[in-house]
């Protein structure tokens, strides 16, 4: 009886050490994409701007899928449509963004005098952003120019992931 229980053990031994387990590490990956999409540099005209003027809409595409949000941030090169002939003067206006299910974001370009890299930035869920959204940017003077020539400003829209 006593062999019987050794032959027993020692199979079982042998069956047990010959068991073995393993693991498998998956692994996946999503690129990171915070991005404005068919805004490239336009020209977008307010025509005569010696009163109150508007400027056609802009639409265009922002997407960003970090799951913290985003920051958007419109940046006036010239803190208004500058003068041509007289350097740093410049006449006041609005740019709007607006993306559907949040709240609007405004620059109130100043304009005066000096008032270049005037910028204004919010932050968004990543939500509605998540799979792009459709933005419009919309643009008015408030107020008029009183001297002759060309008046003009760079606006730049910018997106990035929420830290």
């Amino acid at each position: 009886m006593r062999k019987i229980t050794l032959i027993a053990a020692s199979l079982t031994a042998l069956f047990a050490s010959a068991a073995n387990a393993g693991d498998v590490q998956l692994v996946g990956y999503v690129p990171a994409v915070c991005e404005v999409t068919g805004l490239n540099t336009q020209l977008n005209d307010f025509g005569i701007v010696s009163s109150a003027a508007t400027a056609s809409d802009i639409t265009f595409g922002v997407e960003c899928n970090d799951v913290d949000g985003a920051s958007i941030q419109m940046i006036s090169a010239e803190g208004g449509l500058e003068s041509d002939d007289a350097e740093d003067q410049s006449l006041p206006y609005t740019a709007t963004l607006s993306i559907p299910s949040y709240t609007d974001l405004v620059l109130a370009a100043p304009g005066g005098v000096g008032t270049n890299g005037f910028n204004t930035d919010a932050s968004y869920s990543a939500g509605g952003l998540l799979g792009g959204a459709v933005a419009t940017l919309s643009f008015a003077t408030t107020g008029g120019a009183m001297w002759s020539g060309g008046y003009s400003d760079t606006l730049t829209v910018q997106i990035d992931a929420a830290n």
